[in-house]
């Protein structure tokens, strides 16, 4: 394969290969190499389409495998369920899993320092291609169109992340070493503009088409929904409202699709998903969340969390399994079922699906006061969980009607259950009482202490560590 060469990074003027080695382990920051003298910054070359594409190929891996967005350990899905009332860690008081359940994180966790640092290493590798891409002499300008507007997208969904998980960061655009390492911290609303104006490009450059029929790569729907999701973090109703609507009317995707076959690989719930790394592989979520038996410390659900359902929700009977051992029940998610290798992959890993524009379009319909709209957008998931529909709610109630099934529809994805109490500011009233480390830390997480040392510029800490 061809390669692009990278002139930005520690000590040594590097290819393809050893960019992402870097990427995938992670072991230093951007921020905190040494440039050699007389090195040049901030240029790539891309030769053609291939090396671009293979560029874009490895940022997914990297999140899929180690990233926030990956479906094991290290990744948000299942250490923010744990922060919240959704699941809870039984066992060990010495682990990151425990501490993020008891809101005793501190600056050192590894694994913050992982969501801060792949985060950063693909967005390292985007501004590679938005730098290269258009510098390229080879390149077809319409062919380079899409793996320009994913590097945008991925961009802006990086920072998006960051910013609600640390508040005020950098929004890094560079690849140029000596600007990085002094990078400064920017106020939440200042990158989400950046964030708005990246996506916005995206939108630009991808095209509705799908790469393959296998949904591994966005289109432009994809952004359109990461847009709906950003513009409602805002309250930007009516821009969340349009957008998500957007999605929604496209044939391209199907809502009514058996509550039991929603997360297979075919399912055209699908927006954007993760394909595993070999063939007949399944999804980490899998075998992060499947418990077999029960040792001395293991990851289950609130019980509280599993009354919740209403009775005859399909949700509970289709994606909550348990197991019994010694007298004690344990409830866990089976959205994937697939905990080993099969003849073929029958899974591949959600990051972006239907259900959740319904529930934004909807919340945007009843921030708007178009209670109609958002009745039709919640009765449209309940009635493909089994449950009746609601005729009518005053404004009142649609706040603790939407709330719950977000919790319902989107447990154990991505942090949603986290993002959504803090941002209706609900955070305390739901975990402080079953949460003993409760205080005013709990609302971001501390930045990595090394990155503090590495650029004071990222100072002071959050609040509380």
């Amino acid at each position: 394969m061809k390669r692009f060469l990278i002139y930005t990074h520690p000590k040594l003027l590097l290819g393809l290969g050893v960019l992402l080695n870097l990427i995938f382990t992670g072991c230093e920051s951007f921020i905190e190499v040494d440039l050699p003298p007389g090195q040049l910054t901030g240029e790539a070359v891309f030769t053609d389409l291939r090396t671009a594409e293979a560029a874009l190929t490895d940022i997914y891996a990297l999140q899929r495998d180690q990233g926030i967005l990956s479906g094991g350990r290290s990744g948000i899905a299942s250490n923010l369920a744990l922060y919240t009332d959704v699941y809870e860690q039984i066992g060990s008081q010495s682990s990151d899993p425990y501490f993020f359940y008891t809101h005793t994180l501190n600056p050192d966790t590894q694994t913050l320092s992982n969501f801060w640092n792949t985060s950063f290493n693909s967005i390292y590798a985007a501004n590679a291609l938005i730098k290269g891409i258009p510098a390229s002499l080879t390149l077809d300008v319409t062919q380079a169109q899409r793996p320009l507007g994913e590097a945008y997208f991925i961009r802006g969904l990086m920072h998006f992340y960051l910013t609600n998980l640390f508040g005020a960061i950098p929004y890094v655009t560079t690849t140029d070493y000596l600007v990085n390492q002094k990078v400064s911290k920017l106020s939440v609303e200042e990158i989400y503009t950046k964030v708005t104006e990246d996506l916005l490009e995206a939108e630009r450059l991808i095209p509705e088409v799908y790469s393959s029929t296998e949904r591994i790569r966005p289109n432009v729907f994809a952004v359109k929904a990461l847009l709906a999701r950003v513009y409602l973090y805002q309250g930007e109703w009516q821009k969340a409202y349009d957008k998500a609507g957007e999605v929604l009317e496209s044939e391209l995707y199907s809502l009514n699709i058996p509550i039991d076959q929603l997360f297979l690989k075919e399912s055209k719930n699908t927006i954007w998903q993760f394909k595993p790394e070999n063939p007949g592989e399944n999804t980490l979520e899998g075998r992060n969340y499947i418990l077999r038996v029960l040792g001395s410390q293991y990851a289950a659900f609130n019980p509280d969390f599993v009354s919740s359902f209403e009775p005859g929700d399909l949700r509970k009977e289709s994606w909550i399994d348990s197991v019994t051992e010694n007298g004690t029940t344990a409830y866990f998610p089976i959205k994937y079922r697939e905990e080993l290798a099969t003849a073929s992959s029958l899974e591949y890993s959600k990051v972006l699906r239907l259900g959740e524009l319904y529930l934004i379009r909807a919340e945007a319909a009843w921030r708007l006061n178009r209670i109609t709209q958002a009745l039709a957008d919640l009765n449209a998931l309940r009635q493909r969980a089994g449950l009746s529909t609601l005729e009518a709610a005053t404004p009142e109630e649609l706040e603790d009607l939407i709330l719950s099934e977000r919790r319902a529809e989107l447990f154990t994805e991505f942090g949603h259950r986290w993002f959504d109490l803090n941002r209706w500011n609900k955070a305390e009233e739901v975990l402080k009482p079953i949460k003993p480390g409760w205080g005013m830390q709990s609302y971001l997480l501390p930045i990595p202490e090394t990155e503090l040392g590495a650029n004071p510029n990222l100072l002071p800490q959050n609040p509380g560590y």
